[in-house]
């Protein structure tokens, strides 16, 4: 019966919410339904499908997002495996980051989880795709389109499929991410 219980609450919540035009509603559903623990003057906006196992526990991980970041529409946030965004973070429409795979040399094909950090002041850009495990260092920039296979260095620029380095940010960042849509 929980696992029924949390298979409708993770239907309505992508099916549902993630379209209702009220960031408030939506935060709070995230927060108090699912769990996601999201930080002062953070922005979710529509259209956002999260994947996790029930609410956080000890041995379940979670997704947590900073202050002061955008998570654009259209985005996947998988927190199977865990996921951590930092503070003044702007993550581009259409963003996927993954934290679950599955073994294709293993006969039995099993689920592997491995959990994704990106760090303060990173920039993910338009449909771009993080792997499971991979760490996106403070300031770094992943290009949009970009698929991210390995961890990024702070400040780094990284771009293509799969990301190489492309360039490096010159300067430390300072700026503080203040976006709040009425309706988005």
């Amino acid at each position: 019966m929980k696992h029924l219980v949390a298979q409708l609450a993770l239907y309505l919540t992508n099916g549902l919410i993630a379209h209702v035009p009220s960031h408030s509603l939506r935060r709070a559903w995230y927060e108090r339904v699912v769990g996601v623990s999201i930080g002062r003057r953070t922005s979710v906006l529509m259209g956002l499908h999260i994947e996790v196992r029930g609410r956080p526990r000890p041995g379940r991980p979670a997704i947590t997002i900073g202050d002061h970041t955008v998570v654009n529409g259209g985005c996947h946030l998988d927190g199977r495996g865990g996921l951590s965004i930092g503070d003044n973070v702007s993550v581009s429409p259409g963003v996927w980051i993954l934290t679950d795979e599955h073994d294709i040399n293993d006969p039995d094909f099993p689920e592997v989880l491995s959990p994704v950090r990106i760090d303060d002041y990173a920039f993910i850009g338009s449909k771009a795709m993080i792997l499971p495990g991979v760490t996106i260092g403070r300031g770094a920039v992943v290009g949009a389109g970009a698929v991210v296979t390995k961890s990024v260095a702070p400040f780094e620029v990284v771009g293509g499929i799969p990301a190489r380095t492309i360039g490096r940010r010159n300067s430390e960042p300072r700026y503080e991410l203040d976006y709040r849509p009425a309706f988005e």
